[in-house]
């Protein structure tokens, strides 16, 4: 009778000692409870050769590297501690759980059904896939301070389905906490889940991109206490729904909602992107658009903002600019208040049907 094999990995766990080896490129590990990822950290040593599996069991406690490993996977981590990844290649984690940082240097993984009680950051060209995944924020235990959730730096490919990520704000408005930050040249998907808590939701600035589109599941990304999206300095996001037709099951929608005083920020020459999206519940501006920067804009909803009443607002040779590409010109957005505009900005609705008011007074 064939076995399954994944039974059979699981069922090692209980005859292996701890850091024994169970068959020829898998491995067992049991930390016990609150045991030391130096048993993790042993084993990982003494591995040789590609493609090795590593089976942990229990809580581990410390700090955990994984470095210059090609085509290791790894179930069940639980870990008390930070998750270091450096030159390391095709390694892929299932189930695990860091209390601590997942910090990724210079390598390329996936990780799924996972949680973060703390922060990831990917650098230095790395390339990382996760799917089914948590990121609760925390604070940092030597100041208080309040951390980023993700951040996706230098050169990194960052891809995430399924996600949703928590946070604080940093209570400093000259270092705000960011939930998603996508910088230095980057790339940055993430597909449906919920962004909420921090300072700033996503961040996306120094010729990055970000891509915001969801499949199925809706992307929400609310009550941050300083703005929803900000976009700066070459970066660029798009926040675009997936196009009709549109089910109960696959809502597939952008949600920008209630994130103090603005919904989506375009400055520094910074390019933004709307496509089936509903912005509404910011105090001060649903989308500003200032700096140079441009923003686009098709088959949304712009709430007017609770303080200042308007949909829109445009200063320093910005540009806000409605059209449907192929679903025009008869498909358009509704705004609910007026776009005021001042220092050389404008507004098209060239290919749309969007009717709007602009003021040039901007209380």
């Amino acid at each position: 009778m064939r076995m399954n094999p994944t039974l059979t990995v699981f069922a090692l766990f209980g005859l292996a000692a701890a850091g024994s080896p169970a068959m020829a490129g898998s491995y067992v590990v049991n930390c016990g409870t609150n045991g030391d990822a130096a048993l993790v950290q042993n084993q990982l040593a003494a591995m040789a050769g590609p493609s090795n599996t590593l089976l942990v069991g229990g809580t581990c406690v410390g700090d955990v590297s994984i470095s210059n490993f090609d085509s290791l996977t790894i179930f069940g981590l639980s870990l008390t501690g930070n998750l270091y990844l450096r030159n390391a290649t095709r390694v892929s984690m299932q189930g695990v759980i860091v209390h601590g940082t997942l910090d990724v240097d210079r390598s390329s993984f996936t990780v799924n059904s996972s949680t973060v009680n703390g922060a990831i950051q990917l650098r230095r060209n790395s390339s990382g896939t996760f799917g089914t995944l948590n990121v609760t924020q925390g604070r940092d235990p030597a100041t208080g301070a309040a951390v980023y959730g993700i951040w996706c730096l230098q050169g990194s490919d960052c891809n995430f389905t399924n996600t949703s990520v928590s946070g604080l704000p940093s209570g400093d408005p000259a270092s705000p906490a960011v939930g998603i930050l996508a910088a230095t040249a980057s790339r940055l998907s993430f597909a449906s889940g919920r962004v909420a808590g921090f300072d700033i939701g996503v961040k996306v600035w120094n010729n990055s991109t970000a891509f915001l589109m969801p499949d199925c599941g809706n992307l929400t990304i609310e009550s941050n206490s300083t703005a929803g999206v900000q976009v700066r300095d070459g970066g660029v996001v798009k926040l675009e729904g997936a196009p009709p037709p549109v089910s109960a099951t696959c809502p597939a929608g952008i949600v920008i909602a209630n994130n103090g005083s603005y919904g989506l920020l375009a400055e520094g020459g910074g390019l933004g992107f709307l496509y089936r999206a509903q912005v509404s519940g910011h105090s001060v501006d649903n989308v500003k658009v200032q700096n140079g920067s441009i923003v686009k804009i098709r088959s949304s909803t712009i709430g007017a903002a609770t303080g200042s009443g308007r949909a829109a607002r445009l200063k320093g040779n910005a540009h806000l600019w409605f059209d449907e590409e192929t679903n025009g010109p008869s498909a358009g957005s509704t705004l609910a208040g007026p776009v005021c505009m001042t220092n050389g900005s404008t507004v098209d609705t060239d290919n749309s049907s969007t009717t709007l008011t602009t003021v040039s007074s901007c209380p």
